[in-house]
């Protein structure tokens, strides 16, 4: 005879408060293999739930583009100084883009995970990790990623990477745009979300503004835009080649 859902849903409960399958099976006049099967099913369908992820291993740092660092948390004086930069942040390519690296010591060596955050419109543009890298590796990637971006890279808290993280993810959800496939995997290194973050600003000028990368696909997003905002509620620049390189057309 199989478990009753009445049972199933017993099962579950009596499971969540730590008994036994054997205890639970006695108690339900059932089968033990069946009751672990059940557990099995539930633990195979909501894997969030039932699983019991490793701890963390302990952060080491958390580095950020010094421009996006001003652009959020800078005093009022450099976020004005900033904003006068815009236009050639924008022809540049890294207008609105924080290139983000979350390090925990794992051992000898570095779990890295990165995020790249389109700020003004896209949200989690990319995201790998967590990436095992020896020390010597890792410098070497951020030596890159400064001269990428030609500027320095700054140290923030795991707070501040979450509130740009998820505030960027949020935002870029409510134009109707995913992120990175490789999100869900690389936010588990951010730890739990916490419930109060900061409150940060998103969009440019209050409303999206979309620079195009050699990966996109324009047409695409620029229908997702305006199915959300309307046509006059965003702007967008179409660049050609490098994402780095010069501005092909803007409308």
């Amino acid at each position: 005879m199989s478990a009753t859902d009445e049972q199933v849903q017993e099962i579950l409960a009596l499971r969540d408060r730590k008994v036994a399958p054997k205890q639970i099976a006695r108690k339900l006049g059932l089968r033990p293999a069946e009751v672990s099967s059940i557990i099995r099913t539930q633990a195979e369908a909501n894997p969030e739930k039932y699983s019991h992820p490793r701890a963390l291993p302990p952060l080491k740092e958390c580095l950020i583009n010094a421009n996006a660092a001003d652009y959020f948390f800078g005093a009022q004086k450099q976020k004005n100084l900033l904003k006068t930069l815009g236009k050639k942040l924008e022809k540049d390519g890294v207008g609105g883009l924080a290139q983000i690296f979350l390090v925990r010591q794992d051992g000898h060596q570095y779990a890295v995970t990165s995020f790249l955050v389109d700020y003004w419109c896209l949200g989690v543009k990319d995201a790998f990790g967590p990436r095992k890298m020896s020390p010597t590796d890792y410098e070497r990637m951020v030596d890159m990623a400064v001269g990428n971006y030609d500027q320095a890279f700054k140290q923030i808290s795991l707070e501040q990477i979450q509130a740009i993280v998820f505030g960027a993810y949020d935002y870029a959800k409510s134009l109707g745009l995913d992120p990175h496939p490789d999100f869900e995997r690389a936010k588990k290194q951010m730890g739990p979300r916490l419930e109060e973050l900061p409150q940060l600003e998103f969009g440019k000028d209050g409303k999206p503004y979309y620079i195009s990368g050699p990966y996109d696909n324009p047409d695409k997003i620029i229908a997702k835009l305006t199915s959300s905002v309307g046509a006059d509620n965003f702007t967008y620049l179409i660049q050609a080649g490098d994402p780095f390189g010069p501005a092909l057309d803007m409308i």
